[in-house]
């Protein structure tokens, strides 16, 4: 009697499960494999790839199914009216769209398919849910090169975007970081260049960089790290202004979805963060996980007094020296873990917050770092807090007050950081002026180009 009941109970599940899975768009029965018949369109061998559903595993579809249910990451912070996308993504079989949009949580959307001159195949569109928010999967269709989507098959679509390649066999990079976005008019250039070259000696080969608002005088070396390969910059913009905490929301989503396959571990942190271990470098603490089913590392944060403002330029070698953040602040809470940060296997996590993992897949764990291997350094001002300045003077919630020590970093690392940081710095900030003997006079003279010496660019 009792194993019936289990059965009974274990079949209705799987019925109940099969029957959301059908309603909520879960398969695309079609047989079709339409593409693209434009004899103008090369279709790469990656790119011959047809699926009907956006999962391959029940397992995984029944988790998605749940978590919708229970609405995980419902944001409505925003109430823009029409449909925007950021970015879209192909994967080895599926594609995943990134909306900017942020109050379409559970409501169902065509994926739209184009070819390489954007004109739609015919019969590939697929009705899908916006889950977790902003976000939208779609199967795969042979010859797609771009993407959009539509609340009706009969509206006329966004401007579809580029698919992004993410169909790798292995991941392209072992550590890579993604950065929440710059908003509000301080100086970042120095904590920027302190960021990335800290993280980098922690064995991070890749950085994504969101820019809310970010000064033309801080730009200049991210263009920098983009012109070497270090990073890629995405500048959020959008017709529709919004409170400044709603980038973040977008940007916890987005670089989930484009860091998945092209990185094996990403670091979901700020740039006031820095990846630092006891030992060993991160990514060789990386290296030493076998376990399979982690996908998580939680690490604990301590934070660093920061009782100034970071220089507005760059003036001269000295003046950088003296300012250098690893320097000059140490000061580090001792006797309180403030909070926690995670570094994510991006392929083995369904949901997640700016704050917390929400869905992870089943089978997959989280494993905390003890604070003798690894703590994340939270450069925190006492000056420019949003919600709490001089947070070191006010006791937690157990009326405990923070005790500081100094914590400098480690010797070496502090010498190879100096080194880092400051060479970059001199490559983009300490300009050369002209030198007006080396301009020939019959191509200024021909051109009527101004006095060089004087005004070296047109004036039109």
């Amino acid at each position: 009697m009792g194993k019936r009941l289990i059965f009974i109970f274990a079949f209705l599940v799987v019925l109940a499960f099969l029957g959301c899975f059908i309603l909520h768009g879960g398969l695309d029965f079609s047989k079709s494999s339409s593409y693209s018949s434009n004899q103008q369109c090369t279709i790469e061998t990656w790119n011959w790839v047809h699926t009907e559903s956006i999962s391959s595993s029940y397992v995984k579809t029944f988790s998605k199914w749940l978590w919708k249910k229970l609405e995980l990451t419902a944001e409505n912070i925003h109430n823009n009216t029409e449909v925007s996308i950021l970015a879209a993504y192909v994967y080895p079989e599926t594609i995943a769209i990134s909306l900017i949009t942020q109050h379409m949580l559970n409501q169902k959307m065509y994926c739209r398919y184009y070819d390489c001159e954007r004109n739609e195949i015919p019969g590939s569109a697929w009705r899908g849910v916006v889950f977790p928010e902003s976000v939208i999967e779609c199967p795969r269709r042979i010859g797609a090169v771009y993407v959009s989507v539509s609340r009706e098959m009969e509206e006329v679509a966004p401007t579809p975007v580029r698919l992004k390649f993410r169909a790798y066999k292995e991941p392209v990079h072992q550590l890579s970081v993604c950065m929440a976005p710059t908003y509000g008019n301080g100086s970042h250039w120095l904590p920027i260049v302190d960021f990335v070259e800290h993280n980098k000696l922690e064995g991070a080969t890749f950085f994504f960089f969101y820019a809310g608002q970010i000064r033309k005088y801080d730009e200049k070396i991210l263009n920098e790290y983009v012109r070497t390969g270090d990073m890629e910059l995405v500048k959020l913009q959008d017709k529709y202004q919004r409170v400044f905490i709603s980038w973040q929301f977008l940007e916890v989503q987005d670089c989930h979805l484009r860091s998945k396959y092209f990185s094996k571990w990403t670091a979901v942190i700020d740039l006031d963060e820095r990846m630092t271990t006891f030992g060993q470098r991160m990514i060789d603490l990386l290296r030493s996980i076998q376990d399979p089913s982690i996908g998580v590392l939680d690490v604990p944060h301590v934070h660093v007094i920061q009782n100034d403002d970071f220089p507005a330029k760059f003036e001269n070698r000295t003046q950088l020296e003296k300012e250098l953040i690893f320097k000059k602040y140490n000061k580090t809470t001792s006797n309180q873990i403030t909070g926690s940060k995670f570094i994510i296997r991006p392929d083995k996590i369904g949901v997640m917050l700016i704050h917390e993992i929400v869905g992870m897949w089943p089978g997959i764990k989280l494993q905390k770092l003890d604070k003798a291997q690894a703590v994340l350094r939270h450069y925190r001002s006492t000056k420019n807090r949003m919600y709490q300045p001089n947070w070191n003077e006010i006791p937690d919630k157990f009326g405990v007050m923070p005790i500081f020590k100094s914590v400098p970093l480690p010797e070496q690392f502090s010498k190879d950081l100096e080194e880092a940081v400051v060479q970059r710095v001199l490559r983009v900030y300490d300009s050369v002026p002209v030198n007006c003997s080396s301009i020939p006079k019959q191509l200024a003279n021909s051109l009527k180009y101004p006095d060089p010496c004087k005004e070296p660019w047109v004036a039109f």
